[in-house]
């Protein structure tokens, strides 16, 4: 009888410590496991993240993607969190921003370069070039860095001086990639695009399109608006000139056609005297071709289905 009771007391004891030896076990792994699905969301996020876009190349929509920089995070406080997942910009500083992530915010940096938009979704990378966001009172920026190509590490900067105004660097991880403006257009450094050079502060128009527009006085004739006049090239007829209120814009026709400065228009290059030989006789022939294939378009048209089958 003692023995008994002796071992019913020993179960109890041993019942008690590994009962709750397993209770805490199980605490754990539920730790354990929301411990990693927090891991995995924000590593998810992450991954989000590293990809950067909309980068309008300076003539169409450019894209290039990197791995984001990862600055020393500065964890704050659940307080700074106004909601669960949301970014805010750090007060004075145009690259800064305190994002949100389940309630837990976390103080990042944008790339060199770049500025942070508080305007964008959250799903979308936050830090743009500063032609598409600026942050008027917050001017505060981290010191540039510089490499051997670029004076940051992103961003577009003009190449050349006022007389060559078409070509600019676009600096990706502070790689630098040369591009040119199509022709007759000027990068311009406010706005990141190729554009008319008379309408690009640091570019002379003049000098960097080798035309002058002549000085015309004012006029009641018929013809193009008041201030615009245009004006075929002396080395090459299919281009031309548009003056705007005396500055010059290049244009130019395309194929087999020339500018004809009696309609102000571009017309088949073999009825433009000033043409070279040999695009006049290409101008020509194409346009033999072109007569010579409507001829033949109207007579299967004019033909009844009857004899359509018997000619195929």
């Amino acid at each position: 009888m003692k023995a008994f009771v002796i071992f019913a007391c020993v179960c109890a004891v041993a019942h008690a410590q590994f009962g709750s030896f397993g209770q805490n076990t199980q605490r754990s792994g539920l730790n354990t496991q929301r411990s990693g699905q927090n891991r995995n969301q924000q590593s998810a996020f992450g991954s989000q993240q590293s990809a950067f876009g909309n980068q309008q190349s300076a003539f169409g929509n450019q894209q290039s993607s990197y791995s984001q920089p990862q600055p020393q995070p500065k964890i704050q406080s659940a307080g700074s969190c106004k909601e669960l997942n949301e970014r805010y910009p750090v007060p004075g500083s145009c690259d800064r921003y305190i994002e949100c992530i389940n309630g837990t915010a976390e103080e990042k940096l944008c790339p060199d370069g770049l500025r942070f938009n508080p305007n964008l979704n959250f799903n979308v990378y936050p830090c743009q070039y500063p032609n598409d966001y600026q942050c008027l009172e917050r001017s505060s920026l981290q010191p540039p860095q510089p490499t051997a190509d670029c004076p940051n590490q992103f961003g577009y900067f003009k190449l050349g001086d006022a007389r060559n105004c078409s070509y600019f660097r676009n600096c990706v991880n502070g790689v630098g990639y040369d591009f040119t403006c199509p022709d007759g257009l000027a990068f311009s450094s406010e706005t990141y695009r190729c554009d008319w050079p008379d309408e690009v502060a640091d570019c002379d128009a003049e000098a960097f399109l080798g035309f002058r527009c002549p000085e015309v006085p004012i006029s009641r004739e018929l013809g193009p608006p008041a201030g615009y006049r245009f004006y075929r090239s002396d080395t090459n007829c299919q281009k031309y000139f548009l003056c705007i209120e005396g500055r010059p814009r290049a244009l130019a026709c395309g194929g087999d056609t020339a500018f004809d400065e009696l309609t102000s228009s571009c017309v088949a290059a073999d009825e433009v005297e000033a043409c070279p030989v040999e695009l006049k006789t290409s101008a020509a022939r194409a346009r033999k071709e072109a007569k010579e294939n409507l001829a033949l378009e109207l007579s299967l048209n004019s033909l009844t289905p009857q004899q359509k089958r018997r000619n195929y």
